[in-house]
C-alpha cells in the first residue's frame, strides 16, 4: 500500500546590518551579499549570524523551534507565530521578522556574504498538504489515484533537503555538529504524536474486538515506536492491514536520520565539505544499484520482490540522498541568484516535473517492475525539480499557490494525520458503519482532523514552545 511521509525546518537566526533586495522570479526578497556600491564585503547580515546553533548560545532556541514545526516525516519549514523571535500578531505561515525573503528596509546599510537560510517557506509546508490529500483519497477506496505512493518521493526528497541543510548551517556557525541536541529534537517532535496514536488505539481495542490483535495492532505498534516497520513490511512478516501499516515510511526517515546525522558530524569533525557530498552521492548511487540488483537478481518480479525494493530503506534512500545533495547545494549558495533565463528554465521544468508526478498518480499503479525500474528515480528527480522551484523562486505564480495559508495549516497538521488516518479508516469501513461512501468518508475525515487539530493545538505547538523557552533559559545562564 502506498503510504507518505515528511520534515525540518526554520532557522531564524539572529542577525545585524542591512540587506541588499534583488529580484528573484519577480519578487524583490532580502539576498544578503556584498555592498552594491564597493563590492566589498559589508557587515553580518540575516543571513550570517554571528551566534552560533547548538553551542548552549541564543541560536540554540532557534535551532530547537525550527526542527520542531510538523510534516508527516515529523520535519517543518514554517515557525509559530510569537516563537523564537517571530512576530506574535502573525499567524503560521507567514513570515518571521528578519526570516529569509523578506524585503529590505529602506534605507538598509549594505550585508554581508550571502548564506542560505530556510527561513519561512510557506510553499514547502503546503505541499505536503497536496500530497496528504492524494494519500487519503487512495487509502479511502485503493482505486482512485493508484500511483499516489509518488507522494512519498517527494516527502523523502524534501526531508533530506530540510535536515540537510539545517545540519549545514548549524556546522558553518558552529564549527560542530551536536547529536545528542539533533537526536532529543527530533524525539520531541516525532515521539509525542506516535505515543498519542499507540494510546488512542489501545483505547479503540479496549471497546472493540480487533481480529488478530497482537499482530495487527500490538506488533504494528512495537514496529512503529521502534521504527524497523519499513522491515517488517518489506520480508512479509508484517499483518494484513495492520492498524499502523502506513509508518513502515516513518522507519525509513529515522533510519535516515541516523545515518546520515552521523554523516555530516564526520564531514564537519574533519573540515572536509567535500566528504558530505560524497556520502550523498555514494548513498544514492548504492541505494539505487541496490534496488536494481534485487528487481534483477531474481528469474522473475514477484509481489515478493516488489515489497522488498518498495518498503525497506536500502533500497527507497535514494531519494532522501538527492534532497541531501539539494540541501548541500543551497547551502553553499548555489540554489540563489539565478540568472533570469536560467529561472525561466526552471519554472519550465518545474510545471513539466508537476504534470508529469499527475500523471503518474493516475497511470502508474503498485506491484509493477516499471515503478521499481523507472517510475521511482525519475520520480525522484521530479520532485527535487520541484522543490529547486519553490526555493529559487518563492514569489512565482506556482509557490504563491502552494504556498496559501489553508494548505500550509493543513501541511502543518499532516504529520499528525498521517498517523491517525489509517487506524481511523480500518475503524470506520462501510461494512461497519453501514452507511453510503460520502457520509463514511465524511466521519473520517472530521474525527481524524479534530484529533489532529486538538493534538497541535493542546500538544505539539505548547511543546515546541516549552522547547524554545528552555533552550533560550540554558542560553541565558551560560
Amino acid at each position: 500500500m502506498a503510504v507518505m511521509v515528511a520534515e525540518p525546518a526554520a532557522d531564524h537566526g539572529p542577525g545585524g546590518g542591512g540587506r541588499v533586495p534583488s529580484r528573484r522570479c519577480e519578487q524583490v526578497v532580502d539576498e544578503s551579499g556584498t555592498d552594491p556600491v564597493r563590492g566589498s564585503p559589508g557587515p553580518p547580515g540575516p543571513g550570517s549570524p554571528t551566534v552560533a546553533v547548538g553551542d548552549g548560545s541564543a541560536s540554540s532556541a532557534v535551532a530547537a523551534t525550527a526542527e520542531a514545526v510538523a510534516d508527516p516525516s515529523g520535519v517543518d519549514v514554517a515557525v509559530p507565530a510569537g516563537v523564537d523571535g517571530t512576530d506574535p500578531s502573525g499567524v503560521d505561515g507567514t513570515a518571521p521578522t528578519g526570516g529569509a525573503d523578506t524585503p529590505a528596509p529602506a534605507g538598509a546599510g549594505p550585508a554581508g556574504p550571502y548564506r542560505f537560510r530556510l527561513g519561512n517557506r510557506p510553499p514547502l509546508t503546503g505541499i505536503r498538504a497536496l500530497a496528504l490529500f492524494t494519500v487519503l483519497t487512495y487509502h479511502s477506496n485503493f482505486r482512485t489515484l493508484p500511483g499516489t505512493w509518488v507522494a512519498l518521493q517527494v516527502f523523502f526528497v524534501l526531508s533530506g533537503f530540510l535536515i540537510t541543510a539545517m545540519l549545514s548551517r548549524e556546522g558553518q556557525q558552529n564549527g560542530r555538529i551536536r547529536l545528542g541536541s539533533f537526536y532529543a529534537r527530533r524525539g520531541a517532535r516525532l515521539v509525542p504524536p506516535l505515543l498519542l496514536t499507540v494510546a488512542l488505539l489501545a483505547v479503540y481495542a479496549h471497546f472493540v474486538h480487533v481480529a488478530d490483535a497482537a499482530h495487527r495492532l500490538w506488533g504494528d505498534s512495537l514496529a512503529a515506536l521502534f521504527y524497523y516497520a519499513d522491515y517488517r513490511q518489506a520480508f512479509g512478516h508484517a499483518p494484513f492491514f495492520g492498524y499502523l501499516a502506513q509508518t513502515w515510511s516513518l522507519s525509513v526517515e529515522e533510519q535516515f536520520y541516523i545515518l546520515w546525522s552521523v554523516a555530516m558530524v564526520v564531514a564537519v569533525a574533519t573540515h572536509r565539505r567535500h566528504l558530505a557530498y560524497a556520502f550523498a552521492v555514494v548513498g544514492l548511487a548504492a541505494s539505487t544499484a541496490d534496488r536494481l540488483w534485487l528487481v534483477y537478481h531474481g528469474a522473475h518480479f514477484t509481489n515478493a520482490t516488489f515489497s522488498r525494493v518498495y518498503y525497506a530503506f536500502d533500497t527507497r534512500a535514494d531519494a532522501l540522498f538527492l534532497g541531501c545533495l539539494l540541501g548541500l547545494l543551497a547551502a553553499d549558495g548555489y540554489l540563489h541568484g539565478w540568472a533570469r533565463w536560467a529561472r525561466g528554465l526552471l519554472t519550465a521544468a518545474a510545471a513539466a516535473s508537476a504534470v508529469f508526478l499527475c500523471w503518474i498518480l493516475v497511470e502508474a499503479p503498485l506491484f509493477t517492475e516499471n515503478l521499481a525500474v523507472w517510475w521511482l528515480p525519475t520520480t525522484t528527480v521530479a520532485s527535487a525539480v520541484l522543490i529547486t522551484y519553490f526555493v529559487i523562486c518563492p514569489g512565482s505564480l506556482g509557490s504563491r499557490f502552494v504556498g496559501l495559508g489553508v494548505l500550509v495549516f493543513i501541511g502543518d497538521l499532516s504529520y499528525t494525520v498521517y498517523l491517525i488516518h489509517f487506524p481511523v479508516y480500518l475503524a470506520l469501513q462501510q461494512d461497519t458503519t453501514g452507511w453510503a461512501f460520502w457520509p463514511n468518508e465524511l466521519l473520517r475525515l472530521a474525527i481524524i482532523f479534530a484529533i489532529a487539530t486538538a493534538s497541535w493545538f493542546l500538544m505539539e505547538r505548547p511543546l515546541m514552545r516549552w522547547r524554545a523557552r528552555s533552550a533560550a533559559r540554558a542560553a541565558g545562564d551560560r
